[in-house]
């Protein structure tokens, strides 16, 4: 079976707001439910240190869990260059310390000179620290928003070892076809993320990607098909678990870890 990684975003400041995200406690629910990685997002590493934490000791934490970090979602892009150079110096100051394989990043606006600029800034960044940059395309953004648009993202900004960040839903709503996903290299891929939805209530995609996705096997979404075509390719890298709904954020932290993982595994035996 593949390694599963398991995301914080479903209880995340972002999310939650001013409730506190235990990032302690979910370490240990994901240790305890067989995840590999980890993926602390920086909101909840902020409120963590605000609250008095130490990174190193998030570190510890995750290690002794039997884990390690294997994502830290999510630096935002602009074409403010100065902006966006803050935010990597942001978590570039976390990536020191806890070590991930990638960080996750979405591109905030058209893509520009700036735009460009920022990601070659952020990839030597990261890239001295040992992390690669995966980019998260998102259906509702104006330029990076699905498959076709990263990969000439990715061509134009030429970063070494950065890559498509291929999150389920995303690939099913932004109008990828399957004949695109079977063409990516699966050098290009620098990721997977992974979740289920139900028929939507809106049309709204941001509500309904944030709080309506449902465990793996739940949903609509062709999970057998997605799989078998990454496996296809021979990809062999971790999957990241990453379910975000209203429903479960407020569910026990061992209850949801042991949940996500029960039910992304049989997809990637």
């Amino acid at each position: 079976m593949l390694e599963l990684c398991f995301n914080t975003m479903n209880r995340s400041p972002f999310m939650l707001g001013d409730e506190d995200p235990d990032l302690p406690g979910q370490i240990a629910a994901a240790g305890k439910a067989g995840f590999a990685g980890f993926g602390p997002d920086e909101a909840s590493i902020a409120r963590f240190l605000e609250g008095g934490g130490r990174l190193e000791t998030l570190a510890d934490q995750i290690a002794a869990a039997g884990m390690r970090t294997f994502e830290l979602p999510t630096l935002m892009v602009s074409g403010n260059v100065e902006a966006t150079q803050a935010r990597v110096t942001r978590l570039a100051g976390y990536a020191e310390v806890l070590r991930p394989e990638f960080v996750q990043l979405n591109v905030d606006g058209r893509v520009d000179d700036g735009v460009i600029e920022g990601l070659r800034r952020a990839g030597d960044a990261f890239g001295a620290l040992g992390a690669r940059l995966a980019i998260e395309y998102l259906p509702w953004l104006p330029a990076i928003r699905d498959m076709a648009s990263t990969r000439a993202l990715l061509d134009r900004a030429a970063v070494e070892g950065a890559g498509v960040l291929l999150d389920v839903w995303h690939f099913t709503e932004s109008g990828d076809t399957w004949e695109e996903l079977d063409a990516i290299p699966l050098d290009e891929i620098a990721y997977v993320q992974f979740d289920d939805h139900p028929a939507f209530e809106s049309d709204d995609l941001v509500r309904e990607t944030i709080m309506r996705r449902v465990m793996p096997g739940e949903g609509r979404f062709e999970l057998e098909r997605f799989c078998a075509v990454l496996k296809a390719k021979g990809y062999a890298s971790p999957v990241s678990c990453e379910i975000l709904s209203a429903e479960t954020r407020s569910m026990d932290l061992d209850a949801f870890a042991r949940r996500v993982f029960e039910t992304t595994a049989p997809y990637w035996q």
